[in-house]
């Protein structure tokens, strides 16, 4: 799901240029209200040593994805603690706001990686000398530890709910997923600090794909093929040496000698509970240009209400809500109050919004009851309720456009009267529908009632579901929500087991720069169960359908628009993205579009530094400093 959750309209163009194989990003961007995600205004004149310092105390309403497993983990949040504090990758980012927050920097390696003429061959140099943290501090990161991440990353036990789909390029990584080889034949270690990657065909993006947390070092543990991750399939998160400039707390009695059926995991995660990080020991500031490490401490109480939580960052109790949404009463205080001001960030998330149809589940198998959906839905309606336009812009298509170089940036095919939804359009598309038998535009079969959809239980998705159901009453549809904890929320919309029709809380943020990371990840046969995260079942065979108990036996497949897509370079590659979503608007329809996100964070008085992860689309930890 990561690519889960955040606020002043994004105008921002980004293109996507070619340069020995990695993707340059150039853009303009635009901030807040109070300058975007750079330093607060009470920094002004302030030191790395005066920021430096104390305890960030945050809050969280629901727990990661995975517990921390870098080879699971598929969401916002768990990537930025990956980034920010716990893993360093071969490339990674700033963690700032705007164009430069989305472009890669050498990090684990000496610089960018040099690659073949034929695009297919790329080989990174991993700085020397640098160790993981306790309790393996004398233990230097090698490009063996690459290698391990990615086949950790191809084990289907491992992997489950990630993003192996990534890697299936690299030449021998299927073989390797499907027992049919031992080892990775595209990946090799000529010497201790000399990385090597060999793919079956070009891709320019490959940079990209080594900044994520699945490709992170594992360290070797005498001869076990996954080292210390060795026998922790379900729970690697609590067992993870870390190699940024946080640990766990308790990181140090991790002892790995143990059977890991015995060992005991580190005190700084309770799953559900609580999230501690300490200042890794082993990291040095020298080695990595890319983070600043301001808090001696990073603690993180897991679960709560939303609106207490903001009441608690008022009152300076907490410093800042992970994964909350400001309340839209507080949102107007902080926008229309001078004082509360420079306490108030927004900024453009690179995401979008969307309710998600499962186009195997009737009455969604017929797409003019999926277009009927487009024109119903008040829009302005779900985003005020979100907080108003501070949150985002009106979505009229499924990929953000900054992906795709502004092309589609007016382009809405299902645009309405201030956004608020036709239900006379609606009504005249039902009509076509063969769910409506008598032409009247109200759908009069079974499959209309009661339809099985699942939400998010914290505010504001339970109001907008409410919405939701009032806007489709006219046209014969009532609705059977759960309202569910977040991350199990994601869990059953990709569970086609579950056969949930609706699914009306998701929302999705770039992996990196490419709507290539929408495409793959959100419409690809391959990221079906119990690969993520397409919640529509696009391209599901006939097969699988019954393995799952669908009475439908074929759905829309875009596999080959995204194929060609994926071969394209420069100018060409968002022009292709801009036309796969036309095709997937007009003549797929798989979701129903309603906003691209802004995030919105307002932050306590005990902050004196504030920065906005591009990257992750949240704040940057690390960059947070507190008074002290």
């Amino acid at each position: 799901m990561h690519r889960n959750e955040g606020g002043v309209p994004l105008k921002r163009a980004i293109k996507l240029i070619a340069v020995v194989g990695v993707l340059g990003i150039v853009a303009a961007a635009c901030g807040g209200n109070n300058g975007g995600g750079g330093a607060s205004p009470t920094t002004s004149g302030s030191t790395a040593a005066d920021l430096s310092g104390g305890t960030l105390n945050m809050a969280q309403l629901s727990d990661v994805s995975a517990a921390f497993d870098p080879q699971k983990e598929y969401y916002a949040v768990s990537w930025e603690y990956f980034q920010c504090c716990l893993l360093r990758t071969l490339m990674s980012y700033k963690g700032i706001a705007g164009a430069d927050g989305s472009v890669i920097y050498p990090d684990l390696a000496t610089g960018n990686p040099t690659v073949s003429s034929d695009g297919l061959t790329w080989t990174w140099t991993i700085k020397p000398g640098i160790h993981y943290a306790p309790p393996l501090q004398n233990v230097e990161i090698t490009s063996g530890d690459f290698v391990r991440a990615v086949e950790r990353e191809a084990c289907s036990k491992c992997n489950v709910n990630g993003y192996s789909f990534y890697y299936s390029i690299i030449k021998g990584f299927d073989d390797y997923a499907n027992g049919k080889a031992k080892t990775i034949s595209g990946l090799a270690t000529p010497d201790d600090h000399t990385f090597q990657v060999t793919l079956t065909a070009p891709a320019g993006d490959l940079g990209y794909r080594f900044a994520m947390p699945a490709t992170a070092p594992i360290p070797p543990w005498k001869n076990e093929p996954l080292g210390v991750a060795t026998g922790h399939d379900a729970d690697y998160g609590r067992f993870l040496v870390a190699s940024g400039p946080y640990m766990w707390q308790g990181s140090e009695n991790l002892d790995f000698s143990k059977p890991a059926d015995q060992q005991t995991p580190a005190a700084g995660y309770i799953p559900g509970r609580s999230i501690v990080l300490v200042r890794n020991p082993s990291w040095d500031k020298s080695t990595d240009d890319l983070r600043d490490a301001y808090p001696d401490q990073i603690q993180t109480e897991i679960g709560g209400n939303n609106n207490d939580l903001y009441n608690k960052v008022q009152a300076g109790q907490i410093d800042y809500v992970v994964d909350g949404i400001v309340p839209p009463q507080l949102l107007k205080q902080y926008e229309t109050n001078p004082d509360l001001q420079p306490l108030l960030h927004i900024n453009p998330a690179d995401g979008v919004r969307y309710i998600s149809m499962n186009v195997a589940e009737p009455p969604f198998d017929d797409i003019h009851v999926r277009k009927a959906m487009n024109w119903v839905l008040d829009k302005a309606g779900m985003r005020q309720l979100r907080g108003g336009p501070s949150v985002g812009d009106i979505a009229g298509h499924d990929i953000i456009n900054t992906l795709e170089n502004n092309v589609l940036k007016d382009y809405n095919p299902y645009a309405t009267p201030n956004d608020a939804g036709d239900v006379n359009k609606a009504k005249a598309e039902m009509k076509l529908s063969k769910y409506d038998t008598n032409g009247d535009g109200v759908c009069d079969a079974s499959v209309c009632k009661n339809i099985l959809s699942v939400t998010d239980n914290a505010a504001p998705y339970p109001d907008q579901a409410a919405l939701i159901r009032q806007d489709l009453a006219p046209l014969g549809m009532t609705l059977d929500v759960k309202e569910l904890q977040r991350t199990t929320m994601y869990t059953k919309c990709n569970d086609p087991v579950s056969q949930f029709a609706l699914c009306l809380g998701p929302g999705w943020f770039k992996d990196y720069a490419d709507a290539f990371t929408f495409m793959l990840p959100l419409f690809d046969s391959s990221s079906n169960y119990p690969s993520c995260c397409n919640y529509s079942l696009l391209g599901a065979p006939a097969s699988q359908l019954s393995k799952w108990g669908y009475s439908v036996t074929s759905v829309p497949n875009v596999d080959s628009e995204i194929d060609n897509c994926a071969k394209q370079t420069g100018d060409a590659r968002p022009q292709c993205a801009a036309n796969f979503d036309k095709d997937l608007m007009e003549n797929v329809v798989p979701w129903v579009p309603y906003l691209f996100d802004n995030n919105v964070d307002v932050i306590s008085t005990n902050v004196i530094n504030y920065s906005y992860d591009q990257f992750a689309g949240l704040a940057s930890f690390e960059k947070m400093a507190v008074k002290h």
